[in-house]
């Protein structure tokens, strides 16, 4: 992969991608919606033509530059949802391999996980893994667009869900939020941590995220018919099959419960680090 580029590369992640791909050695070319030029260009000269835009403009601009992309190309988009992209991506005869970062914007791409789907491989397929390896990202293939679809709709779609969930409740229970913060310990704080990294990132992202997946529906619904078969329990004071369906969890999660439990003390701890790191002194406070 000699040639790389970005259309959408301006954006913060295509930035960041730009920034590792360029510091481990590859020519990385990027345009944004305003440089038109820039972008026919990429089509012209890269050998990998990367999509990295908002979920709700990926298939306007993927009908947009499809007829200009050549069999000798490759083609990956990077959004989040991918359903919504095969009747757009269906009748292309150029190679598409469509992919899902896992993480946010980053500068360190060491350790993060990225996907591939091989919509429409061929032997050039390879190259595009040893590149991902290349820059430090751990790849893990999926079969295809529906097989993701079902896994983000339980990584991401139900997980964002109920942390908007949880805001929007702690926003109508209206608690001394600055109370809250200093006497949660480190386990509870990283729940409201995690919900303000939602809750303070992009909005059109994640509304996307949770509108978009067409399983999330169903995954959701389930969701909010668990938490009611759970609620009928505390209601009637049933602590033993209340209990019960604790031990059956518990049983379920038995191969990765102890490696999980490892990781949760990790954060934890660094919580506690940094919670400690961040609090001003006694004596700091007196002189305030």
């Amino acid at each position: 992969m000699k040639k790389i580029g970005i259309i959408g590369g301006t954006g913060n992640m295509g930035s960041s991608f730009k920034k590792v791909l360029t510091d481990h050695g590859y020519s990385v070319m990027v345009s944004d919606e305003n440089s038109k030029k820039k972008e026919n260009e990429i089509l012209e000269k890269c050998e990998w033509v990367i999509l990295t835009v908002p979920i709700d403009k990926t298939s306007e601009v993927i009908n947009s530059i499809k007829t200009k992309i050549s069999k000798e190309q490759i083609f990956s988009d990077f959004t989040s949802v991918k359903s919504i992209l095969i009747d757009d991506l269906k009748d292309c005869d150029f190679e598409i391999v469509s992919c899902h970062p896992l993480f946010g914007p980053l500068n360190v791409f060491e350790g993060q996980n990225i996907i591939t789907i091989p919509f429409k491989k061929s032997k050039k397929y390879k190259n595009i893994k040893k590149v991902f390896k290349n820059i430090g990202l751990n790849v893990t293939e999926l079969k295809s667009f529906e097989e993701h679809d079902k896994y983000m709709s339980l990584i991401q779609g139900m997980t964002h869900f109920s942390h908007v969930c949880f805001t929007t409740a702690m926003k109508k229970l209206n608690p001394d939020l600055d109370k809250i913060m200093e006497i949660c310990s480190p386990i509870y704080l990283s729940n409201i941590s995690f919900s303000s990294r939602i809750t303070g990132g992009d909005e059109n992202l994640y509304t996307n995220i949770i509108m978009d997946n067409p399983i999330n529906q169903k995954v959701i619904d389930l969701y909010l018919e668990t938490g009611r078969e759970l609620f009928k329990k505390i209601k009637k004071y049933d602590y033993k099959s209340f209990k019960e369906n604790f031990i059956e969890n518990r049983e379920y999660l038995r191969n990765h419960i102890k490696d999980m439990i490892k990781q949760s003390d990790f954060l934890v701890n660094k919580m506690a680090e940094f919670k400690s790191s961040s609090e001003p002194s006694k004596q700091t406070k007196g002189k305030e």
